[in-house]
């Protein structure tokens, strides 16, 4: 299903064989002949596909399958099934994908055959991620694990850490992701699997690459190229080679670019496979698109095309809008338009709502260009509608996936917790017993057990908690985007309404009296909706005002973030433009997730206390300085972490210390860094200390950070000092009264 399924479906073909010809079913319906001519069917399928020829390798394992259930071949119909579902999946056909990896599961669990259903599940798992079940492609993974693959170390427990990788980067855990794909790396080192370890090492390479580490994911991306050189594997290097290529681009290494994107289109035609060449069609398009080279650029997008009409239409339908981009640039209208319609007439038939939406609002920005508002508003309007269904749907399957999880891991935990608490009473009894009986080391092994498991309860209850935390904060989110969709709602009424009127005032002009009277219409008009949106932002600052209670940066991001797409939108000519703005807005996107985590976090009356502050304090400073390589040292007074704050008053304090940290990592460049929270004599003094540049207070403008810094200190009554000189480090200290 992956780039690894060469080799799994090698050694696929080996260990069915050899179970066919030695093993077998036990049944008379089929003889020896029999299987070798079914896997031979499977055998010409596989050759098939590595020349993208998906149709005939569909063919010969249907009548794999054919011939094994005439047969009651189990064995044969388990493998035909999953091989099904391999082509399905390479064809972007999800419909039928999971019912024939779930058919091959149960053949597999009549044959008891742990190979089988250990490959079964991790073929679901693989579905799962691609129809966005995550939850439940983690568990199944895991249960293949779990039955077998985990216990034999083989190139296939490889691949399974592999995906698991891929999954924790979907879900953005990258310290996750880099665990599971190094275990992947050192694996196929020791399995001495070159092809695999070349898949794993690309998948590090764009891991760095999303995590902007740019010479990371180079030096990744040219080990994988390197293996795979080495093996003559020319699609896995045309894939490295493109990789490599976007990335030097990303940091504008443009010629390093052209040449490895140069070779990886040398290696995809070596490779005579249509996917491979057109993906670095498509690679090399941009290229030239990224050098204003828009002829060069369309025609290498028409031979994407040409191959992708007979192999991929999900990745046509976007080819279309490409090649409409480019005519417009080239001024062929007709052209962009022709292109416009095939790639919505292809999205209505995959049911494409992601193609729908980029179509309309492309065609809305190509008619606004030509003076034709009433088109270019159609288009938008149909724009809205389903940028709007996407982001519901997209929200609400992630919400009712965490709830779904949740409940289950509720009701396991219930479970367990009775076991855990039935084992802790016996031990308890097994330890009077111990006692009574004199036995010193059986009664403390017996606590040891004790204590072991109420630990492990703890953690239980930990992890349940941060399933809870989690839910809380997706149900904000789900709320914040109903309110950018209200928005939108009036935004959309707005320009509807300023259209109308343009077309009214134009065609007044041409009245005198009856001029004047339609003016003083539509200025009456224009006054009504004044008034609404005057009302409407009065109940804005009202919702505002109470957000500002909750975290006074949500809503100014949100609004930073609407104007950075609005600037990409109107960039779209300019790519490295709009690529900084959409970076841009994807880091506002991350803070107020990062918000909404302290604001679940900030609102639970069990984090009263200043212990529990405390930690998540010195949690945050320690990610922080990590992560740029400052030593530092954290001296917090245990006297005060019995001391209880409002939740107003805690929140104040934890953002101030939030500030400061954040300015110290961002613009100090020190080497180390101290923090303490002290107390004496009824006063909280916080000090933030570190060895960097400094500044001259002269030369610094207040921005908003320092002084929403000084807000929060005033509401605080507290005292906030900041002394820095050029070259003598910078030190922040809060002193503040305990009552």
């Amino acid at each position: 299903m992956k780039p690894q399924a060469t080799l799994l479906k090698l050694f696929l073909s080996a260990i069915t064989l050899f179970f066919c010809l030695n093993q077998g079913e036990s049944q008379p319906s089929y003889t020896k002949q029999d299987s070798i001519q079914i896997f031979f069917h499977l055998s010409i399928a596989d050759q098939l596909i590595d020349k993208s020829q998906y149709d005939s390798a569909l063919a010969y394992t249907h009548k794999a399958l054919a011939e094994s259930e005439a047969r009651k071949f189990l064995r044969g119909q388990a493998y035909a099934n999953l091989k099904l579902a391999d082509i399905l999946y390479r064809k972007a056909d999800y419909a039928l994908l999971g019912r024939h990896d779930s058919v091959a599961l149960r053949a597999a669990q009549q044959l008891k055959d742990t190979f089988l259903i250990a490959l079964s599940y991790f073929q679901l798992g693989q579905y799962f991620i691609e129809v966005k079940k995550y939850p439940e492609a983690e568990q199944l993974f895991q249960k293949s694990l779990a039955i077998r693959f985990e216990k034999e170390q083989s190139a296939y427990t490889a691949f399974v850490y592999n995906d698991l990788g891929n999954l924790s980067g979907l879900l953005g855990l990258y310290d996750q992701q880099v665990d599971w794909l190094l275990k992947a790396v050192r694996l196929h080192q020791k399995n001495n699997d070159d092809l695999g370890l070349a898949q794993s090492l690309s998948n590090l390479s764009a891991l760095y690459y999303e995590l902007e580490q740019f010479q990371e994911a180079i030096k990744y991306g040219k080990q994988s190229l390197l293996i795979r050189e080495k093996a003559n594997n020319f699609s896995g290097m045309a894939l490295s080679c493109n990789n490599i290529s976007q990335t030097y681009l990303r940091i504008d290494s443009v010629a390093q670019a052209i040449h490895y994107q140069q070779l990886g289109l040398k290696y995809a035609e070596l490779s005579a496979v249509p996917s491979r060449v057109a993906q670095s069609y498509v690679s090399m398009s941009l290229l030239m698109s990224r050098q204003r080279k828009y002829a060069e650029a369309f025609e290498y997008e028409k031979k994407a095309i040409a191959i992708l009409e007979s192999l991929d239409q999900n990745m046509l339908a976007n080819r279309y809008i490409a090649a409409a981009f480019y005519s417009n640039i080239l001024k062929d209208s007709a052209g962009a338009v022709a292109y416009f319609n095939k790639s919505e007439t292809l999205a209505k038939t995959l049911g494409s709502k992601p193609v729908l939406r980029n179509v309309y609002l492309y065609l809305s920005n190509f008619y606004k260009g030509r003076q034709n508002f009433s088109a270019a508003y159609d288009y938008y309007t149909k724009y809205i509608l389903y940028r709007d269904s996407l982001i519901n749907s997209e929200t609400n399957t992630r919400i009712a996936s965490l709830q779904t999880q949740f409940e289950t891991e509720k009701k396991d935990f219930e479970i367990t917790r009775l076991h855990t608490l039935q084992r802790i009473k016996e031990l308890e009894i097994e330890k009077q017993k111990a006692i009574i009986a004199g036995n010193t080391a059986e009664a403390l092994q017996k606590q040891n057990e004790i204590d072991l498991l109420s630990k492990s309860k703890e953690l239980q209850e930990q992890q349940l908690q941060l399933q809870s935390d989690e839910l809380e904060k997706q149900s904000l989110l789900s709320k914040n985007n109903e309110q950018r969709l209200q928005l939108a709602e009036k935004e959309k009424l707005l320009q509807q309404k300023q259209i109308s009127n343009q077309t009214l005032l134009r065609n007044l002009m041409l009245g005198g009296f009856a001029l004047l009277l339609l003016l003083g219409y539509l200025s009456f008009n224009r006054y009504q909706l004044k008034k609404k949106l005057e009302q409407q932002s009065s109940l804005l600052a009202m919702r505002n005002n109470i957000s500002e209670n909750l975290h006074d940066d949500i809503g100014a991001s949100l609004s930073n973030i609407h104007i950075l797409t609005e600037l990409a939108r109107r960039n779209l000519n300019n790519t490295p433009k709009s690529a900084e703005y959409l970076n841009k807005a994807g880091e506002d996107i991350q803070r107020i997730s990062e918000s909404l985590s302290d604001i679940v976090w900030n609102i639970n009356p069990k984090y009263d206390e200043l212990e529990k502050l405390f930690i998540r304090m010195k949690r945050y400073a320690a990610d922080m300085m990590d992560g740029k390589n400052i030593s530092y040292e954290m001296n917090f007074d245990e006297a005060a972490e019995n001391l209880s704050f409002s939740m107003e008053k805690r929140r104040n304090f934890y953002l101030i210390f939030k500030e400061a940290v954040n300015n110290l990592v961002k613009y100090s460049k020190a080497s180390s860094a101290k923090i303490s929270v002290q107390t004496n004599q009824q006063v909280l003094k916080l000090l933030i200390q570190d060895n960097g540049t400094g500044f001259q207070h002269s030369m610094v403008t207040m921005g908003n950070g320092l002084n929403n810094m000084k807000k929060r200190a005033d509401d605080l009554g507290a005292s906030l000092q900041i002394q820095s000189a050029p070259g003598e480090g910078t030190a922040v200290s809060l002193t503040m009264p305990i009552t």
